[in-house]
């Protein structure tokens, strides 16, 4: 997949086949965790974190998760050449692409592994969300660095 910035300020992501389309589409899939409710684990029981903060923070993470797998679907479906990402959009893909990690983070447990173990590369699931948790923080660096 070749990600690289666009003339108007977004970033545009142009897979080159089937497996491309599938890590883009596995974004929504990785954020599997109901990460409001974790991060109100987080805080103590007196701040009413679960009663103020949650609620907003669900639709927030939903809407995100929301706007890029219709981005991706919308594009695969039109048999675009690229998805791009908006500078209006760079935010909600940032929190998807955050939340797709923290997802993969949670099942795996890779910590600040620069590198897997031969013995975890052998196993496809944990190669695979491996790589998807890398490509997803290189577009989050992307992003941060041409789009927002």
């Amino acid at each position: 997949m070749t990600v690289m910035p666009t003339l108007n300020g977004g970033l545009k992501l142009c897979p080159e086949d089937g497996t491309d389309w599938t890590v883009l589409q596995s974004i929504a899939m990785d954020a599997h965790d109901d990460l409001a409710t974790r991060l109100a684990g987080l805080m103590d029981e007196e701040s009413m974190w679960e009663d103020i903060v949650v609620p907003e923070l669900d639709e927030t993470f939903s809407g995100q998760l929301k706007l890029v797998a219709q981005a991706i679907q919308k594009a695969k479906q039109a048999a675009a050449e690229e998805v791009v990402i908006s500078k209006e959009e760079s935010e909600d893909w940032y929190g998807a692409l955050n939340q797709a990690r923290l997802g993969i983070e949670s099942k795996y447990h890779f910590g600040q592994n620069d590198e897997l173990e031969e013995s975890e590369i052998e196993d496809p699931d944990t190669g695979n969300a491996y790589l998807r948790g890398r490509f997803y923080g290189a577009v989050q660096q992307l992003l941060l660095e041409y789009v927002m």
